[in-house]
């Protein structure tokens, strides 16, 4: 592999253009359609207020992000503050559920607008939804009613839609967030109390879908107050580990439950904890009842200035060409990245750099094979694609002209913390040659992952330029191509990578109208 395509491969987001719709309250949540290929007409939701927009990032037909449908909530009490993506399995029209502050959670044809049904049973605000990853017609919702209630949107359900209710020993206060595990059958929720849960669900539908009887879940199989000391508003799975974060903490943590494999058959409801020990903030039905250790803690990822809460963070999980993101905007119009593949890359060649303890002439391998080791020096720096050492400023060589240039996996536009390629402008001894203890100690604020409590810096932070704004959500397109952050004042950000690469931008979404049409 070529060293541009390396270059290429660990590129992150940069800005790309920013428009606040005026005469909008704020967004509070953006999702990218899911179901057309990667790289085919990344169409976005975003939803605030009465508003709810359907856009598409710029592209060939248009070089600016284009608002493709635009629909208005009427009702009086409508303030939406959560939507997601479904389908209609039949005809294969895009779907999408918003809800909010009345309770009340809407079914819209995305492609004309039309309200088609209305689902009704919380007590209290719906603060999120998630729809399962191998069912469309399964929706889960989050309440201030201290609930999360399964849905059934499959049209021979219509009548009777509440499939499930999850409650008893779940939440005692208000449910902020949810995620579905790639398998569809564990549900995280996090919430006000301070609560991270896992439930372990039924494969829907089930005996009770579509009666008057809903399944009901009083226990969670894994339930813990400890990962966090403040509100929970946002919790992801990443493959079988998880992210979190609460309000004021200024950190996103990832961890994972012990015993926990999805390989495994899912626990039996008869097997979740249900005595409760006022000595334990934790109770897991994946470990041993005498176990002292339910969990895992692993990373924790800095993100100052990030107090206030309901400021949610997203993972785009990564292909066969591209590496996992995660991504958080925080108060103050920043963006900021971490590419989880980095810190496996630091791990493996990291003692081949001065100072280190092998060698890079003689073991070139690694726990995952051979080694490909493109070591920086003085006269190029920038060999590693994106390990850039720490430099002496020299005002008038070809190595300062070098350390000046933006690198082409960062825009122009970044602006970074504890840059991988800072250079020095006091000293003037040693210009133009590498402190490799200074870059080493830069690289470990990012990349190190012996402490698990320890915050690791931004790989990577971008502005949205020119609006001042506090990040509510921010969602991937399914490539990984596109970010797309929402926020207060109605701003919506877009971030781009891989800028010169072919768009098969529109096809996708044009033949699904016509198919429809059909």
């Amino acid at each position: 592999m070529s060293l541009q395509k390396d270059k290429v491969e660990w590129e992150l987001p940069h800005f790309k253009e920013a428009h606040q719709m005026h005469g909008t309250e704020d967004f509070w949540s953006v999702k990218f359609y899911p179901y057309t290929q990667p790289g085919v007409d990344p169409v976005f939701a975003v939803a605030g207020g009465k508003r709810i927009l359907v856009c598409r990032p710029p592209g060939k037909e248009s070089p600016k992000m284009e608002v493709i449908q635009l629909i208005v909530d009427e009702d009086a009490d409508a303030v939406h503050y959560a939507c997601a993506w479904s389908k209609d399995l039949e005809t294969g029209a895009p779907l999408l559920c918003v809800t909010g502050g009345n309770g009340k959670i809407k079914i819209i044809n995305a492609l004309d607008g039309k309200l088609l049904r209305t689902l009704a049973g919380h007590g209290g605000e719906v603060n999120d939804l998630a729809v399962s990853p191998i069912n469309p017609h399964i929706l889960a919702s989050a309440s201030e009613d201290s609930t999360v209630r399964i849905w059934s949107l499959d049209p021979a359900h219509k009548d009777r839609p509440c499939a499930a209710i999850l409650e008893g020993d779940g939440h005692r206060e208000t449910v902020l967030s949810l995620s579905f595990h790639s398998s569809g059958r564990y549900l995280l929720s996090g919430g006000i109390d301070h609560m991270i849960n896992l439930w372990v669900l039924p494969e829907f539908p089930d005996i009770n879908t579509g009666t008057d009887k809903p399944t009901r879940i009083y226990y969670p199989h894994f339930s813990t107050s400890e990962i966090h000391a403040d509100i929970v508003d946002c919790v992801s799975w990443y493959g079988d580990l998880i992210f979190s974060k609460a309000a004021r903490e200024h950190c996103i943590v990832l961890w994972s439950i012990n015993g926990f494999s999805p390989t495994d058959p899912p626990p039996s409801p008869s097997s979740a904890p249900t005595t409760h020990d006022p000595n334990r903030d934790t109770r897991s039905a994946f470990s041993p009842p005498s176990s002292t250790s339910f969990y895992t803690r692993h990373l924790q990822f800095s993100i100052p200035d990030s107090e206030i809460i309901f400021m949610r963070f997203s993972i785009f999980e990564g292909s066969k060409t591209s590496n996992p993101v995660l991504a958080f905007c925080n108060g103050v119009s920043k963006v900021f990245f971490w590419d989880l593949a980095r810190f496996e890359e630091y791990f493996d060649v990291i003692d081949y750099f001065p100072g280190g303890t092998a060698n890079p002439r003689i073991d070139r391998t690694s726990d995952s094979g051979a080694l490909d080791l493109r070591l920086p020096s003085a006269s190029n720096p920038r060999n590693h694609p994106f390990l850039l050492p720490f430099q002496r400023r020299n005002r008038g060589g070809a190595v300062a002209r070098i350390a000046r240039e933006a690198s082409p996996t960062e825009s122009s536009s970044s602006h970074h913390t504890g840059s991988d390629n800072a250079t020095d402008k006091t000293s003037d001894v040693g210009k133009g040659q590498i402190d490799w203890a200074k870059s080493r100690s830069l690289w470990e604020k990012k990349y190190e992952m012996g402490e698990p409590l320890m915050e690791v810096e931004a790989h990577q932070m971008e502005t949205v330029k020119g609006l001042g704004f506090m990040g509510r959500q921010i969602a991937w397109s399914s490539d990984g191509q596109w970010c797309v952050v929402v926020g207060s004042a109605g701003v919506i950000g877009i971030l781009q990578r891989w800028e010169k690469e072919k768009s098969k931008q529109g096809a996708a979404w044009i033949s699904l109208r016509q198919m429809v049409a059909e």
